[in-house]
């Protein structure tokens, strides 16, 4: 089995066997390692597959951190009171040293975390790029570095790449820095230009041109000769959620595709029509919950470890009760739009018990933003795992609708039309990189392109939305 990371694994084996564990945790990353710590305290064997480095992306870099009261390397070090075990989990097996192992549990904690994607823009297919987690295993030095991102991640990989001796630049279509919090800790640090608003235009022999507005809110047509281009956009990584049958949902706040879940962690089971049913005996934790920060993580892992042993009689339901209560009024105050997320996961929009998937407002994995225009590259890749480029879909939507041209700019007369628009169901596959990366990218990225809600990308379009097409 060839694994580098958990969306470059291609699982094989030669012979077969069975494995039988009372909790199951995959990933090795600061949230399942943090869950199985605390299960191990609560008298469990938790079992932890992962691949890739232990710690994830967290243990990566030398700036500083917002969550200075959290240990990474101590929770890292502490590991090795586990039983882990380099392998890969694809929903039903787990494949480890040439075996694959039929997995039975009685819990299973999904902490797969985040994937970094590469951004789209005009000429960047053949653009110099790399995701941040790549450059920040070994960072160069002696180069010009175009990050794009002001997440936490995306500025501690700017400070990194600095201090290893490169000319750095930060810069984001968003308006405004997306982590204030952090850049307030860090700005002493942060000797490199940041622009917000951008919007590339074009990358040739080695330029980038981008408008920028400034703050006279005016567009500034602006160039950079760059290297590198690096991406420090994530996204949820939902391959074992949508294995094991559980649909995903766009997430604006996360720019993902998540899985539905309680406020612990535990993944909830939906009727046909979409509305949350009951519970699982699977959770979610670390990035794949959505606690970004170091301390949220941490502290949600241990309150999930909580919560699965009041199922089993081990703890307290008021204790956990007690602790998911102040968790919760610290995110309300620490990470107010995760708070929000989490109640509409968990009890559906205004309370509906349905989640209301919305529109896509914001793609930061494209660095330009193009759906109000008539036209769109087609050679731009939508999976960056084989190189689809969108022409291929968009030849796949004109002939389902018998249409002549996709027409992208979106207008109130449009509307209708759009809403009829007959999509086509994403595959690119069966690699695990293609299900973790090509199918949630692509379809986030369709959905702000041609108007309509990721999901049906997935799973179909609801047939009333269809009518005659003039």
């Amino acid at each position: 089995m060839g694994c580098r990371s958990a969306t470059t694994c291609s699982p094989e084996a030669s012979r077969e066997g069975d494995l039988e564990v009372d909790v199951l945790v995959v990933g090795g990353g600061l949230g399942g390692l943090a869950a199985a710590l605390e299960l191990k305290r609560y008298g469990y064997s938790p079992k932890v597959v992962y691949v890739g480095r232990l710690g994830g992306h967290h243990v990566l870099g030398n700036a500083p951190r917002y969550s200075e009261d959290v240990d990474v390397q101590s929770i890292v070090g502490r590991s090795r009171e586990l039983d882990l075990v380099e392998g890969f989990f694809d929903g039903v097996y787990v494949y480890s040293g040439g075996v694959r192992y039929r997995a039975r549990y009685r819990h299973l904690v999904l902490a797969t975390g985040g994937v970094d994607v590469p951004i789209a823009f005009p000429g960047g297919g053949g653009a110099p790029q790399k995701t941040a987690e790549e450059v920040m295993e070994a960072p160069p030095s002696g180069l010009k570095i175009a990050v794009w991102g002001t997440t936490e991640w995306g500025l501690r990989t700017a400070i990194t790449l600095r201090r290893a001796g490169n000319d750095v630049v930060v810069l984001d279509n968003s308006a405004y820095l997306r982590d204030v919090k952090y850049f307030e800790k860090v700005k002493a640090s942060a000797d490199f230009p940041i622009a917000t608003a951008v919007n590339i235009r074009e990358y040739t022999r080695g330029v980038v041109k981008y408008l920028a507005m400034t703050e006279k809110r005016k567009a500034e047509v602006r160039e950079e000769r760059v290297d590198l281009l690096v991406s420090a956009v994530r996204m949820v990584n939902p391959y074992v959620p949508a294995k094991l049958g559980f649909r995903v949902y766009y997430s604006f706040e996360l720019n993902s595709l998540v899985p539905r879940r309680t406020n612990t962690g535990e993944l909830l089971i939906l009727d046909a029509a979409g509305k949350a049913v009951g519970g699982s005996n699977v959770y979610a934790t670390g990035h794949l919950y959505g606690a970004l920060r170091e301390s949220h993580v941490v502290e949600q892992a241990r309150l999930l470890a909580a919560y699965i042993a009041t199922k089993d009689g081990l703890e307290s339901p008021d204790r956990v009760k007690d602790g998911l209560d102040r968790f919760l009024a610290k995110l309300a105050v620490e990470a107010n739009w995760l708070f929000n997320l989490g109640g509409r996961l968990e009890r559906g929009t205004d309370g509906t018990g349905r989640y209301v998937e919305p529109n896509v407002i914001d793609v930061p994995h494209w660095a330009s933003y193009w759906p109000q225009k008539e036209e769109v590259e087609e050679d731009l890749v939508v999976c960056p795992c084989d190189g689809t480029p969108l022409g291929k879909i968009l030849e796949e939507v004109k002939r389902e609708n018998r249409l002549r041209e996709v027409k992208v700019t979106i207008t109130h007369e449009e509307t209708d039309l759009l809403r009829q628009l007959k999509v086509p169901r994403l595959h690119f596959g069966e690699s695990v990189c293609a299900e973790s990366v090509c199918i949630p990218y692509a379809a986030i990225l369709l959905g702000a392109l041609l108007a309509q809600k990721p999901s049906y990308f997935l799973y179909g379009k609801p047939a009333m939305l269809y009518a005659e097409m003039s």
